[in-house]
């Protein structure tokens, strides 16, 4: 019960990581996709390569585009199906108005709209502000994901305005539509410029050295998610309270405290965009 004060949020990491805070009971669902799809399309492919006569170093390669495939495909899956049982992990929903009243540490599920706090530029869009923003992007042979978030304000008709924060959330949405980027391109420039991983080292010297001597570098492709004011949002985290002089809505004695949800030990504070 501290202070309001700002979480902000940033991370980069491999897209194989990107679900890697999943509850073990959810992480079967992701990998038998992901299995399912790649012993199927390796089956097809082996199937080809001994009518065909496929050279066997072309289908080694195939096999690890297969594999990256299932990857993706599970984690799509993962999203979708966490996105569906928003309700279940929190065990029902609780309205904006009752949340202050919450004993403080449940898990709730809650739905909203959101009000930008401290506005985030986006990455692609520089122009617009979000709360969240989720990159999506593919360098050479690597997926990568880039994450940046601030805390808003979660509000509703009639009810207090409750503080989310962004430290440790994730945004469950599907991927976004990635477009083709020039090697010197704004977009491309501020991609080299992140924290990227460390597989992506010998990458990233290649393209340095190569525009060093003039040589031609290949395209990024980037797809970019943003939450912006008034989106509807369903949110699963853990009540708490953070004191907040801005409180309206108490008596002239009380500590003005502010329902507030974050993650907890167990689950990030997870964030899915209402659809109609």
């Amino acid at each position: 019960m501290l202070e309001a004060v700002s979480h902000s949020l940033e991370r980069t990491h491999l897209g194989r990581h990107d679900f890697d805070w999943l509850p073990p009971r959810y992480r079967a669902i992701r990998w038998t996709v992901a299995g399912g799809i790649w012993t199927g399309m390796v089956s097809g492919v082996a199937a080809l390569s001994w009518f065909a006569h496929f050279n066997i170093a072309l289908f080694g390669k195939g096999l690890a585009v297969l594999a990256t495939g299932g990857y993706v495909a599970g984690d799509r899956a993962a999203r979708a199906v966490m996105r569906g049982r928003l309700k279940k992990l929190a065990q029902g929903a609780v309205d904006l108005q009752r949340l202050p009243s919450e004993p403080d540490g449940e898990l709730v599920h809650v739905v909203g709209r959101v009000r930008l706090r401290t506005p985030l530029a986006g990455f692609v869009a520089t122009t617009e502000r979000a709360a969240y923003r989720r990159v999506l992007i593919s360098l050479d042979t690597y997926r990568v994901v880039h994450e940046a978030a601030e805390d808003f304000w979660l509000v509703a008709d009639g009810s207090e305005p409750v503080l989310i924060e962004a430290a440790q959330s994730r945004l469950l949405v599907a991927d976004p539509n990635p477009q083709w980027y020039a090697p010197d391109s704004e977009v491309a420039r501020a991609v080299e410029a992140l924290p990227l991983p460390t597989e992506l080292d010998r990458t990233m010297q290649r393209r340095s050295e190569r525009r060093q001597k003039g040589k031609k570098l290949g395209r990024v492709r980037v797809g970019e998610t943003l939450l912006r004011e008034g989106d509807e949002v369903e949110v699963v985290g853990y009540k708490s309270r953070t004191v907040d002089l801005t409180v309206a809505t108490r008596l002239e004695r009380d500590t003005p405290y502010r329902a507030t949800l974050r993650a907890g030990k167990s689950l990030p504070l997870l964030i899915a965009p209402r659809t109609s």
